[in-house]
């Protein structure tokens, strides 16, 4: 999968769950930490973590947990995964 589907369909996740916080769809950009600047809560992360392993087929390890900051880093992550399984 691309760089940009992989990206957009993270970023379209981060924006359902945005929606049922409330936070400002405008705040959600490639770089935004998810805590700091969104703020999601760990609930919220875990919830990104398991759509996008199901979403992506992929199984990331709890080690990789601290680096799901952003959609970049969700990006990263995600690609790295799909290239270890192929």
């Amino acid at each position: 999968m691309e760089t940009a589907q992989v990206k957009n369909a993270i970023r379209e996740l981060i924006v359902e769950i945005a929606e049922d916080m409330d936070i400002d769809e405008d705040k959600i950009t490639d770089g935004a930490h998810f805590i700091e600047d969104l703020g999601l809560d760990s609930m919220a992360l875990l919830e990104v973590l398991a759509t996008m392993e199901k979403k992506f087929s992929v199984s990331i390890p709890e080690s990789e947990f601290p680096n799901l900051i952003s959609i970049d880093k969700c990006t990263e992550t995600v690609q790295k995964y799909q290239a270890e399984k192929s």
